[in-house]
């Protein structure tokens, strides 16, 4: 069977294709029209020329107008206001410089793409300025002029040639006139103004025949004609008209619409090029025309209609016969250099298309989506579920499998094998060689599959699904998810390299997975490639991307640098419906989704017919003229353009047009600005310019600042024009030195008046403050000393009653169990304990009266009263009290102290004291002996109390020695007694201490002041 295959495949080879249907290969043109309602001052059009910027200049009947492409700059006197009238009349050709006169003879000199002069003198070719009072010659405009016939007919007309030279045309004779003097002359019998023209600075005649004849000097000379313009059916018919723009040196010849440009040969002979057709000049009234040659892109200025641009188109669209628009989608190879579309339908590379006998089966019918041509030639597409194998010559089918789901793409591999993808999991594969053996099936993880593609490196399968895109390990079916695409509905996938995949969604964009990194491409400005259907290479390194709004085209190289973090932007070039599509919609979702011919042509498929072209004869125009900064304004105050600007510090809004020549898709020209200040450190933010082209700023502090303006200029790796405004914000009154020095020194003295303010305001407040606390002192003083004795008398009533709990417990208590044990005694003891129950009470008598004098002194308040007191009565008073008791104990009283001896002392306190100590010696003294002393000196007296007795402890004598030590701190020891005493010393300005005595005993000596 394979061997019939083959022979079969062979004789179809060598069999006549049939012939295709006629090609209709007339150039065709884009047509942009403009008038007074799209920005142009006004439709009368006098003269077109380019500067060197690539601005193209329009005289018009209402200004002069500077056109970058999109946007129209109108110089009159409405913005000039040295000009009085904003009528011109023609365009003067120069060499340095744009020289354009009015009607009123002023001429605008425009260089740096705008007006620098206005005056009355022509800057070079003074000869073709015009002066209605001088009626020597008539220089014309070009052909045509309007006036040129009726001046021809009585007096000379010029034709420039260089800035000191021309021919001077009078009847039938030609002057050649050089620096005001005539060196020659050409005599040409029946001279039709009209037809001459100067080319390359030599002088040209066309015959109404379509000879041309050139001159040198004097001498004519038979000029071959060569070109296209002798294969345009209107030449043989000599249907020419001469057209002639002396500024931009160009000459044209227009038949029966079209247009071609005469270029002068190194040989001397002319050569003619189509720059337009399909064009009725005439009918539009077009009297002006420029070609640039470089854009192929021909300038037409009307006189009542306008102006044209005429681009000529670079695709091509291959459509059959079939009414209305026909749809294609999936494309395979056909021999003859052709492809071949599911329908049955092929096209030759140069567009003739064939009807193939497929189409004719009614029976069978592929879907359009996908078809794959496998390695013996076979076609592979789909219908619903069944899958369907064509023969080489599409004429029949050889092959019908049906699969479990509706198929989707169909995938020939380079190793034998067709691979089918559908909706649910798994992939189905056939062994090309041997297709009788039926599918097979691959447990992948894949579902809703939209495309596969085998990888460069063998055993992988790269699938594309409705949500996301898989590695297939094979034989083993083990799936790899891509993470980053979960979300992304891939419409192709392109392997130009191992480990380098490209990958286009309907939804997220174009994705590069490179190096096991899945890198996002930047969108461009109109986000058109959010959806993307195709990745196609041409073999000059760039890929072709395929929208819904149009194709873009971007340099493999540069997305590789992207992705590497080396390059920061990237530049798509943009083709739209201008360029030749019937519609900007091509068509995705189909496998394969475009199709290389083998010398690199490459078949896109569109909503409307298959667009083809040859990438290496595709012009791009790239934005690389440079920005320029139109006009200002701030508050509504007009201003020039320049590069540096100073504004008031109360501008509310700035505003600034920049413009870049560039006469392509507007789509391909990015202007983008930052904002930047001397103390800013932040990074640079990129802001896209509006469409306008204007930007705005709005109150700004003062200060030097820099607009950036940028765009990119084509492909490649920071490939930017940058254009840099420098904004000064002049300070405001308030920002400047002197005012600051003012306002510090205003500071500094409000400051000092506000600190002695407050200093005054504070002593005023110090002074209420202290009479305050005065007052607060003065009561609290008297609350304190009331308080104080209060505590006086609350700490005496205290101490007080706790002496008199001792003094009973001890005083009182011991003397009544004295009787009591008395009383008991024998009654041959009667009369001694008569005695001494007598002498027991009466000195309980005693004590009760000492204390009834101590608890008066407690409560007396203000100083006692002192008297002078003789000593030795009163001590034998005290002892007279004792002595009954120390004879009981066999104790000694003895006064010693001299009869005259005498103290100024309050006498009841002194008698409490002496009796107290008095008391305490005969209490520790047995049979023993008392002795009470006195001596004067110094204008002191002290009493002696020495006892016999057991002696004073340590602790208690350094007690009684300490004077700070009052009887509140007494041991517990001590007796009631000498706590009085201690209490009652301040009260008789009186000092005690004790001592031991050598032999035993105690001293204790009083010391008081002999005169109080």
């Amino acid at each position: 069977m394979n061997l019939i295959f083959c022979l079969h495949l062979c004789l179809l080879n060598l069999l006549p294709a049939a012939p295709p249907l006629p090609v209709d290969t007339t150039a065709r043109y884009h047509i942009r029209h403009f008038t007074d309602e799209d920005g142009l001052p006004q439709n009368s059009i006098k003269g077109i020329v380019p500067d060197k910027n690539g601005f193209l200049w329009l005289a018009t009947e209402n200004g002069l107008a500077r056109f970058d492409g999109n946007y129209f700059l109108n110089f009159s006197s409405d913005n000039l206001k040295e000009l009085k009238s904003s009528r011109m009349a023609r365009i003067y050709p120069n060499d340095t410089a744009i020289a354009v006169e009015n009607d009123i003879g002023e001429i605008l000199t425009v260089s740096g793409s705008t007006v620098t002069h206005i005056g009355k003198v022509l800057p070079g070719y003074q000869y073709q300025q015009y002066k209605e009072t001088n009626h020597d010659y008539y220089p014309i405009r070009g052909w045509p002029d309007d006036y040129a016939a009726h001046f021809a007919k009585k007096l000379p007309v010029v034709l420039p040639q260089t800035s000191d030279s021309y021919f001077s045309v009078y009847r039938d004779t030609i002057s050649h006139v050089k620096n005001g003097t005539t060196d020659y002359r050409i005599v040409q019998p029946q001279l039709d103004l009209l037809r001459l023209f100067v080319c390359g600075n030599r002088l040209f005649y066309l015959d109404k025949d379509g000879q041309i004849t050139g001159w040198m000097r004097e001498h004519p000379l038979k000029i071959m004609l060569t070109g296209e313009l002798l294969a345009d059916p209107a030449f043989s018919k000599c249907k020419l008209e001469l057209m002639w723009n002396p500024v931009t040196r160009q000459v044209f010849i227009y038949t029966d619409h079209a247009c071609y440009l005469l270029q002068p040969l190194p040989d001397g002979n002319i050569r003619s090029i189509q720059v337009v057709g399909n064009l009725n000049l005439p009918e539009s009234y077009i009297t002006s025309i420029y070609y640039d040659e470089q854009d192929r892109r021909v300038f037409l200025g009307s006189s009542t209609k306008g102006l044209y641009i005429c681009t000529r188109q670079q695709f091509t669209v291959h459509k059959s016969d079939a009414s209305g628009a026909e749809v294609f989608y999936a494309q395979a190879p056909f021999p003859g250099n052709a492809v071949v579309t599911a329908s049955g339908l092929t096209f030759h590379q140069t567009g003739g298309y064939h009807w193939l006998p497929f189409a004719a089966d009614k029976e069978n019918s592929l879907e359009k989506y996908t078809l794959a041509r496998d390695p013996q030639g076979i076609y592979w597409g789909r219908d619903g579920m069944i899958l369907m194998g064509i023969s080489a010559d599409f004429s029949r089918v050889l092959y019908k499998f049906e699969l479990p789901y509706l198929i989707g793409p169909v995938h020939a591999s380079q190793d034998g094998k067709l691979w089918i993808g559908g909706k649910y999991p798994g992939l189905y594969y056939i062994n090309t060689a041997e297709p009788g053996q039926g599918l097979k099936f691959l447990a992948a993880g894949v579902n809703d599959v939209t495309y596969i593609k085998e990888g460069k490196i063998p055993g992988l399968l790269w699938v594309g699904t409705g949500k996301g895109l898989f590695r297939v390990q094979l034989p083993s079916g083990h799936t790899d998810t891509i993470r980053g695409l979960e979300e992304g509905n891939v419409r192709s996938i392109y392997i130009p390299k191992p480990r380098e995949i490209w990958i286009t969604t309907y939804n997220k964009g174009v994705f590069l997975f490179r190096d096991e990194r899945l890198v996002a491409l930047p969108l461009d400005r109109q986000r058109y490639m959010t959806t993307t259907h195709c990745i196609t290479e041409d073999t000059l390194g760039y890929c072709w991307l395929t929208t819904n709004k149009g194709l873009f085209r971007v340099k493999r190289q540069d997305v590789l640098d992207y992705a590497d973090g080396k390059q920061h932007d990237l530049f798509y070039y943009y083709f739209g419906k201008d360029q030749g599509f019937n519609t900007n919609e091509f068509n995705g979702g189909c496998q394969p989704c475009a199709f290389k011919y083998d010398n690199g042509d490459i078949s896109l498929p569109s909503l409307d017919g298959l667009v083809h072209f040859s990438p290496a004869a595709i012009h791009m125009e790239v934005p690389d003229e440079g920005i320029f900064v139109d006009w200002m304004e701030h508050n509504g105050k007009p201003a020039r353009g320049g590069e540096h600007v100073d504004l008031p510090n109360d501008f509310k809004a700035f505003q600034l047009h920049v413009s870049s020549p560039y006469f392509g898709d507007q789509r391909n020209l990015y202007f983008y600005y930052c904002l930047e200040k001397d103390d800013w450190h932040e990074e640079r933010i990129w802001l896209p310019v509006s469409s306008d082209r204007t930007i705005t700023l709005s109150s700004l502090s003062s200060g030097n600042y820099r607009i950036r303006i940028r765009k990119l200029k084509g492909f490649g790796k920071d490939q930017y024009i940058e254009k840099v405004i420098v904004v000064h914000v002049l300070e405001a009154f308030y920002e400047k030195v002197w005012f600051r020095i003012a306002v510090l020194v205003a500071l500094i003295c409000l400051i000092i008046w506000l600190y002695k303010i407050r200093i005054r305001r504070i002593q005023d407040q110090n002074k209420l403050l202290e009479l305050k606390v005065l007052n607060r002192t003065q009561k609290l003083q008297e609350t304190m000393a009331i308080l104080q004795e209060s505590d006086e008398q609350l700490r005496k009533q205290s101490l007080m009653n706790k002496h008199l709990l001792t003094a009973i417990t001890h005083d009182i208590k011991t003397p009544l169990r004295f009787l009591l044990s008395v009383n008991k005694s024998e009654p041959s003891q009667k009369d001694e304990i008569k005695t001494v129950t007598y002498e027991s009470l009466y000195r309980m008598q005693l004590l009760v009266d000492n204390l009834i004098h101590y608890m008066r002194t407690t409560f007396q308040a203000g100083d006692f009263s002192a008297e002078t007191v003789a000593l030795f009565p009163l001590v034998e008073e005290k002892m007279a009290i004792f002595r009954p008791v120390a004879d009981a104990k066999g104790i000694t009283l003895s006064n010693l102290v001299s009869p005259e001896m005498t103290v100024v002392v309050n006498q009841l306190l002194l008698a409490v004291v002496l009796h107290n100590l008095l008391d305490n010696a005969v209490k520790y003294t047995t049979r023993g002996g008392i002795e009470i002393s006195a001596e004067s000196g110094d204008g002191m007296v002290t009493i002696h109390v020495a006892d016999t007795g057991s002696g004073m402890s340590r602790a208690v004598r350094d007690w009684i020695n300490h004077s700070e030590n009052d009887g509140t701190g007494h041991s517990a020891s001590t007796g009631i007694g000498l706590i009085l005493v201690k209490e009652l010393q301040p009260a008789i300005h009186a000092r005690l201490w004790a001592r031991r005595r050598d032999d035993g005993g105690t001293i204790l000596s009083l010391q008081l002041r002999q005169n109080g």
